[in-house]
């Protein structure tokens, strides 16, 4: 089964860019500090050079950051990420999926 979702407007929300820049890392837990501050790390592109919305974005220590392009975005989460948040997002996809299921079989009910 293939998740198909909806596409989704792009947002783009410098506000919340800032706040997150005020979070802990995702990966260490660690807050930024004047020697190393807190990147908002977009997940994904949309195409060549063209961020991912605003609302997929996930604080990361500026080092995490930059070693994106170096090592490949998907290689420096697998390596990094740890395990609690890893379970998370991988519950969260799967609540997706049966809610895309359930939704399937009602629509699949009604006359």
């Amino acid at each position: 089964m293939t998740l198909l979702l909806p596409k989704s407007e792009i947002v783009r929300n410098q506000r919340w860019l800032d706040h997150l820049k005020t979070e802990r890392c995702l990966i260490t837990g660690q807050f930024g500090s004047e020697f190393e501050g807190i990147d908002p790390a977009h997940i994904g592109t949309l195409g060549k050079g063209i961020k991912s919305s605003d609302d997929e974005v996930l604080p990361i220590l500026h080092r995490f950051h930059v070693l994106q392009p170096s090592i490949g975005e998907m290689t420096m989460w697998r390596k990094h990420l740890p395990d609690h948040v890893l379970r998370a997002a991988l519950k969260a996809y799967a609540r997706e999926l049966y809610a895309e299921w359930l939704r399937d079989q009602q629509s699949k009910e009604r006359p």
